[in-house]
């Protein structure tokens, strides 16, 4: 159960409490019908209250949503730490590690981040629903955004940007820069993507911050979000992720794509404030980075 309490300005005096909900604070007419069904669901000064009722400067709106999805009972639950940059009562976000799922699927029944937030969810003694805004694949890691509720979910998915940070193979020309090259899938039932021209459009900006004439660190932002967009555009140009065995070659430096979401800001589906969270990056990126004299960096 989530409770959040709105108290009502000169500016919404005389205002009807579903316009106020859906103008003010983006809330759906879906949302909407499913508190009214709810006897706690919508409360004005602690009484229960209609979306027509119009409210006056000084009141209280409190809304609860009785959240009854749960789907952590068939999680195994594990007990690994993950680090937790960011949490409150809606939203958490995680620093995924290498190597983690972000979802469950054949031979990763019980060491994925939803395994590990149902045992969280348990320490808190909170019945939740595992919602991953955004996901990453097994081998990157970084920040991965959980809903703590459907309305949550429903406010935030979307509105996210993200800074992605890898170590790539050689130095991109000029420094930084902009690809736009569409990609599809190789063969139809297969992972691995390429750029072709009957591809959908991504858009990759990119930017280099470091570099030793060998590899270089560099800053992504995505204008598109296709599968494995950095990694596909990056081999396109000539300078592949290091350790990448899909789309460049295996590397005895690191065993897995040297890619990591450093940061991610979203507007908070309750406060409207921006909130922007780092991720530090994990260690085998670190003892690159120092290896490569780029210690200032980390």
């Amino acid at each position: 159960m989530r409770e959040i309490q709105y108290h009502i300005t000169q500016a919404e005096d005389a205002m009807a409490i579903e316009p106020y909900l859906k103008r003010v604070h983006g809330y759906s007419s879906r949302t909407i019908i499913k508190l009214k069904h709810y006897p706690e669901g919508i409360r004005l000064n602690g009484e229960h209250a209609r979306t027509i009722d119009r409210m006056k400067c000084g009141d209280v709106l409190s809304i609860t949503f009785l959240d009854p999805d749960n789907n952590l009972d068939h999680y195994i639950r594990c007990n690994k730490a993950v680090e937790i940059c960011y949490e409150d009562d809606d939203i958490l976000v995680y620093n995924k590690p290498p190597f983690m799922p972000c979802h469950q699927s054949c031979g990763h029944a019980a060491d994925t981040l939803a395994n590990v937030f149902a045992a969280h969810c348990d320490k808190l003694g909170q019945q939740l629903m595992y919602r991953p805004l955004n996901r990453l694949d097994r081998d990157t890691t970084g920040a991965v955004v959980i809903a703590k509720t459907r309305f949550a979910a429903a406010s935030v998915t979307g509105g996210f940007h993200k800074v992605y940070r890898a170590i790539v193979c050689g130095v991109p020309e000029a420094g930084a820069g902009r690809i736009d090259a569409p990609i599809r899938r190789e063969l139809p039932e297969e992972m691995r993507r390429i750029v072709a021209p009957d591809g959908q459009r991504a858009v990759t900006n990119y930017r280099v911050i470091a570099q030793n004439g060998e590899y270089s660190l560099v800053d992504f932002t995505l204008e598109t979000g296709r599968t494995h967009q950095i990694r596909v555009h990056m081999a396109h140009i000539g300078h592949p992720l290091l350790g990448d065995c899909m789309y460049g070659k295996p590397s005895d430096l690191i065993d897995r794509q040297a890619l990591h979401c450093a940061s991610i800001g979203f507007e908070h589906p309750v406060t409207h404030s921006m909130v922007e969270v780092s991720c530090k990056m994990p260690q085998d990126m670190q003892s690159l980075c120092s290896r490569f004299g780029w210690e200032n960096i980390l």
